[in-house]
């Protein structure tokens, strides 16, 4: 190569040097030519004679010290070839010039071999500098590598979230090797698109959405590999986002053999990248690989976290209370902080039916609360109680008729759970939404979650309710039992004397019920007290207070009523219980109350002081015949 560089680039040097030695060579030569006697005559010629020589010599060394040794000793020797001549023909005696030939050639030869090692030397420190250089740029690149590398462990472990990290990421490999243009490519596969972060803002946008087919990241993207292009005009397929770009490299992102997305770098340049460049961007996908899936673990174990601390703070609020209605309530407020919904609802299972017993997010809830849909039918609801699966419906109208009719017809999700207690399947919770496909699987996990603690919930509350209607009422009637009536007569009573509102006490016996209990004995005696109860409840008002105050008697607080309204309510009371008689086996048995009424007036300052009054006033009516009505005056 040096040597086709000296041919063609210096021809016309060597082609001087060598008229110059030959010329130089020449001027000895006067000597023999007549025409010069005169010349050669001159004292000076002798100076000129020895000069020439050294100019030869010294044309010969610049030859070797610029262009190269071997040109050095080619000079040398054409001088030579010029001189010996003059020296046989010149000289009687050749001898002594052709020694000064030799030991002038000698000396030129021995600076030529200088140069040459000097050259030689030269050469090997500028090899040596420029592996230096090499060297240096190698290490400066590594260490720019190294600083990428590092930037992206630490921001993997710093980031929250993708985003961030995909952000952080394109500044610190930007920082560290200043491309034209690089980006960063995740796949969304729900849009089905390659969601492309930017590290250049082209059109005022710092992202962008590709087709995931589309380009060269679409052909990445298909078959895994990395793609290298040394001239994207030659590739048809290729999207000319970044302007000015004239190559490409494009590296895949993977997850095991799942492809997350691609790291794509592109240059103004042609044929820009090589296989270094190839290596280099895959150890940045390995790295960045590495940091995605540890923000995705983060994010997952985060998730779960923030889903299991829902779950719990939502199922211990259902659980803090164990009033059924309360906690209808507080499951759809809770439910909505588990998975988002436009309406829902409580249902629980009958015998042969499922009925809404709550509903939030209805226009009007209270129109949906009672609604009953059979178990077995053709609906949604009987899949999620016999199947005892959840079920997810992404285009609800189209499965079922229902969901096309009021005040189903906003629904275009639809979401059912079994809500399960034990091996028993005791309702369902119903989420609906009015987006289609809205419902996933994490949904319906989390909802399924949710619905264990509600059923056990539920199941508490049932259990609780009936407890406390044990409690609080007879078992023979029905009625209020004689400690629950005094609680909701004590706080009626506050109520009438805090609002000076009317209220009456009335008691009622049954008259010679210790005959009936000797006559017919106690069976008799216990269905009879049931019916005159059964009859006393349907002549009082719902909003009234009806008890058994023990054995046979019973007692009644009305509300908003005076005397006049007492006294008609008591006459009531009288003839219902007396007409008709009651049946007992083949034949009839006619009962009788007597019935004592009190009026709150001024006087009256306690409830029990009011009771008293009306059991004096019963007294009176049975003194006076029984079966019939007595009004408690001073």
């Amino acid at each position: 190569m040096q040597n086709q560089q000296i041919t063609h680039s210096n021809r016309y040097i060597i082609a001087a040097i060598f008229l110059a030695l030959t010329l130089l060579g020449l001027g000895d030569m006067l000597e023999i030519i007549p025409y010069f006697a005169s010349f050669v005559a001159n004292p000076l010629f002798p100076f000129f004679h020895e000069t020439h020589d050294l100019l030869a010599l010294t044309v010969a060394l610049y030859a070797a010290h610029k262009l190269s040794p071997t040109m050095g000793w080619l000079g040398i020797g054409w001088c030579l070839i010029l001189h010996i001549p003059y020296a046989y023909i010149v000289f009687p005696n050749e001898l002594p010039e052709l020694t000064r030939l030799v030991v002038l050639s000698a000396v030129g030869s021995f600076g030529v071999y200088l140069i040459a090692i000097r050259n030689r030397l030269v050469t090997q420190l500028d090899k040596l500098a420029r592996d230096l250089d090499a060297q240096r740029a190698a290490a400066f690149q590594y260490a720019d590598e190294l600083t990428i590398l590092n930037g992206i462990a630490n921001i993997g472990v710093e980031a929250t979230s993708v985003d961030i990290l995909i952000e952080n990421a394109i500044r610190v490999i930007n920082s560290g090797l200043h491309p034209d243009y690089f980006d960063i490519g995740l796949v969304d596969e729900a849009a089905g698109m390659l969601h492309v972060y930017r590290s250049t803002v082209v059109d005022d946008m710092d992202s962008l959405m590709i087709p995931l087919g589309k380009g060269i990241t679409g052909r990445v993207l298909a078959t895994g590999k990395i793609q290298r292009i040394s001239d994207v005009s030659l590739e048809s397929i290729y999207l000319a986002v970044n302007p000015q770009t004239q190559s490409e490299l494009c590296v895949p992102l993977k997850i095991g053999e799942h492809i997350i997305g691609v790291i794509n770098i592109e240059s103004k340049q042609l044929n820009a990248f090589d296989e270094s460049d190839e290596w280099l961007m895959m150890t940045f996908a390995d790295q960045l690989v590495t940091a995605i899936e540890k923000v995705n673990l983060f994010q997952s174990e985060q998730r779960h976290a923030q889903e299991a601390e829902t779950l719990r703070q939502a199922g211990s609020i259902v659980a803090a209370t164990l009033k059924q209605d309360e906690a209808f309530e507080r499951i759809l407020l809770q439910l909505e902080r588990v998975v988002p919904y436009d309406s829902a609802s409580v249902q629980l299972l009958g015998e042969g039916y499922l009925e809404i017993v709550g509903g939030r997010g209805w226009p009007e809830s209270k129109a949906v609360v009672g609604m009953r849909f059979p178990v077995p039918a053709d609906n949604p609801n009987t899949i999620v109680i016999q199947e005892r699966r959840t079920l997810i419906l992404s285009d609800a109208p189209s499965a079922y008729a229902a969901f096309r009719e009021g005040p189903h017809s906003h629904i275009q999700s639809f979401l059912g759970v079994p809500l399960i207690v034990g091996d028993k399947v005791i309702g369902m919770l119903a989420v609906d939404n009015t987006k289609p496909d809205f419902f996933t699987a994490d949904h319906a996990r989390l909802v399924a979650a949710f619905a264990d603690q509600v059923a056990l919930a539920i199941q508490n509350a049932r259990l609780f309710g009936e407890v406390q209607q044990l409690a609080s009422t007879d078992s023979l009637t029905g009625l209020h039992n004689r400690r629950h009536f005094m609680e909701l007569a004590k706080r009626e009573f506050g109520r009438a004397r805090r609002y000076d509102r009317p209220l009456t006490a009335i008691m009622m016996d049954i008259d010679r019920f210790k005959d009936v209990n000797d006559t017919y004995g106690h069976a008799v005696g216990d269905q009879a007290i049931k019916i005159v109860a059964d009859r006393c409840r349907k002549t009082v008002r719902d909003i009234d207070i009806l008890g058994r105050y023990g054995g046979d008697e019973f007692a009644a607080l009305l509300l908003e009523t005076d005397i006049d309204g007492a006294r008609i309510v008591a006459e009531r009371l009288r003839r219902c219980v007396v007409e008709p008689p009651i049946v007992i086996g083949g034949g009839k048995l006619v009962v009788a109350i007597s019935v004592g009424v009190a009026v709150l007036d001024k006087t009256c300052t306690a409830l029990d002081t009011l009771l008293v009054r009306a059991d004096q006033a019963l007294y009176v009516a049975k003194q006076a015949g029984r079966n019939q009505i007595s009004i408690w005056k001073e």
